[in-house]
């Protein structure tokens, strides 16, 4: 089952915030508390000839979750992540994706759980939820199930459907089920519970989902554009029409995002001079403003960029605000395109990776890259630094520099300001700042 990825059904982060007084900050930043790892709080080796498919995890798609997933949810704090396994041509075996959940209190395992699919069908929510996609037979005809696991891997609920769907969970912690037809796309969205909430069914085919707003691809446009129809999905209204180039695909940005305050922000690429405009706009559809995005250094439109080749030009929502990255400078303005603060970085060893948490924080850091990011089993000390920033004024909470760095920059995934875990092919370890 080809998957609608999450460069097309972008989660963002929309989380409430204070309104911030403007307080233009460029100072360089190179100051670091923490020189050395601290000893890890627990290590998890993964079960024997498997790995956490180090070719697949925390490719650089903003809207992409890296791995692994933790959930907080009171006496039953866990962290997920995927292994993988695979098939041997002798015994005619297959590979085998799986979900794997560990008590992030303790590193021990709670559970396995194979996916039913020749693919990785699991999604989860925040809530520690665990959701995945499945074929059955129903008599002499095949039905498709969504299908809900809590933390300790016991079934919430099933739904049914007799047209084959593809899924994903929001922000909030709702479930957008899709089906499609020849010409257009019927969305239902359920709460995590499984009460469905409302079933719409709008022209064209999906390609991103946020909040309450869906994007679909116009096919009545005319054929030398990609044009994107943004509509309300409570009213089934169309509020926005966005005209790309034809085949137009960006994997780095989503075809809109939603701040926590209403405003859409709608990025637009101009194919003659190659420079991409973010027009933002009020949620009823009136233009607010513009702004042109920088030149990046590498072609993020036609999918040549993975987390090996980091895309060094992009924006991302951040509550109420929007933050825009050049290369290694960070600059953070409000709804109104107004800006707050920007800050550049002087001492990352390579191309910064940004990583946006739950707890009003960002993580800009990079890894030096003299190894070669698929080669993990023996990895050379290097250098690495992390700054972990206030996501409302880009104000420094905490920072790692390090000179013996033992992991690339793919496997480091930050949960929090304090918290971070470093997830290699065969282990995974966790570790807080005091």
């Amino acid at each position: 089952m080809k998957r609608i990825t999450k460069r097309t059904f972008q989660i963002t982060t929309l989380a409430a915030f204070l309104t911030i007084p403007l307080a233009l900050i460029a100072t360089p930043v190179s100051a670091a508390d923490y020189k050395q790892l601290p000893k890890p709080e627990w290590t998890y080796d993964v079960p024997t000839d498997t790995t956490t498919q180090i070719h697949s995890k925390n490719y650089y798609f903003t809207g992409k979750s890296v791995y692994p997933i933790v959930s907080e949810q009171t006496n039953s704090e866990t962290a997920y992540t995927f292994l993988y396994q695979s098939g041997s041509s002798n015994s005619k075996s297959k590979s085998v994706h799986t979900l794997l959940a560990i008590d992030d209190k303790t590193g021990k395992q709670k559970w396995i759980h194979n996916s039913p699919m020749p693919y990785n069908s699991f999604e989860i929510d925040l809530s520690g939820n665990v959701y995945y996609f499945d074929e059955v037979k129903s008599g002499n005809k095949k039905v498709y199930q969504l299908i809900s696991l809590d933390s300790n891997n016991k079934p919430r609920w099933v739904k049914t459907f007799k047209e084959y769907f593809q899924f994903n969970i929001l922000e909030d912690g709702r479930i957008a089920v899709v089906t499609f037809t020849k010409d257009t796309s019927v969305i239902s969205l359920f709460t995590k519970e499984g009460k469905q909430l409302i079933q719409r069914e709008f022209p064209g085919h999906v390609r991103h989902i946020q909040e309450n707003y869906v994007g679909l691809i116009n096919s009545n446009a005319p054929g030398n554009t990609t044009t994107i129809d943004i509509y309300s999905i409570p009213t089934g209204k169309k509020i926005i029409s966005a005209v790309q180039p034809q085949d137009h695909v960006n994997i780095v940005h989503a075809d809109f995002e939603v701040l926590s305050g209403g405003t859409l922000i709608v990025p637009i690429y101009d194919a003659k001079t190659e420079v991409e405009t973010l027009h933002g706009y009020k949620p009823n559809g009136e233009k607010k403003w513009i702004r042109p995005l920088p030149k990046p250094a590498q072609d993020a439109v036609f999918g040549t960029t993975y987390a090996h080749n980091m895309y060094d030009s992009l924006y991302v929502s951040l509550g109420n605000n929007y933050l825009i990255q050049e290369k290694n400078k960070l600059s953070l303005y409000n709804t109104n395109n107004q800006l707050i603060a920007t800050k550049r970085f002087t001492d990352l060893p390579a191309q910064g990776l940004l990583q946006r948490l739950n707890d009003q924080s960002i993580v800009f850091g990079a890894v030096d890259k003299t190894q070669a990011w698929y080669d993990s089993s023996k990895p050379e000390p290097k250098k690495a630094a992390y700054y972990i920033l206030d996501s409302r004024t880009l104000k420094i909470k905490n920072a790692i520099v390090l000179n013996d760095a033992l992991f690339h920059q793919a496997d480091v995934r930050f949960h929090d300001a304090n918290t971070f875990y470093i997830h290699m092919s065969e282990t995974i370890a966790k570790y807080v700042l005091e």
